[in-house]
């Protein structure tokens, strides 16, 4: 039998509407979450802890979702990791935001278009997070991570 793990996903939106609907949907659904409302706080957040998966409203202002997930993606030191590896999914309105294909150019793992069932949304997720944990057995859940360096 093998261990439930509830993945702990952070949701980047300043969208507070859409931030607590997903949040809501996503905790009732199986998952833990934490809201960021900027993408230089997530940066931030990231140099202290980790996350199992990232949701980003592809209309983040400031900063924006595009640059946020450049930076995720980039190297922190040349001929390094990235600063995250583990898979970033867009929310969008349309493709006329952003399609596919700009989002995995940009380092994105996928994009998820309005209107948003959280049954479908979840299982998208959960799917996602398995392939991840798949490709990568040996790294801990980002709660167990956090926990041993408290």
């Amino acid at each position: 039998m093998t261990d439930f793990h509830r993945p702990h996903i952070l949701i980047v939106s300043d969208d507070l509407e859409l931030s607590q609907f997903l949040q809501s949907g996503l905790m009732v659904a199986g998952f833990w979450t934490s809201i960021v409302a900027s993408a230089l706080q997530t940066l931030e957040i990231f140099r202290l802890r980790t996350f199992d998966l990232m949701l980003v409203d592809a209309l983040l202002e400031g900063l924006g979702a595009r640059e946020l997930v450049q930076r995720l993606r980039s190297e922190v030191e040349p001929g390094g990791q990235p600063r995250t590896d583990i898979p970033i999914v867009l929310i969008a309105g349309s493709e006329h935001e952003i399609d596919a294909e700009q989002a995995a150019d940009m380092g994105a793992s996928g994009v998820i278009y309005a209107p948003i069932e959280i049954e479908e949304l979840a299982l998208e997720l959960f799917s996602r997070v398995r392939e991840w944990r798949e490709a990568h057995p040996d790294r801990p859940w980002a709660d167990a991570l956090a926990q041993r360096k408290a």
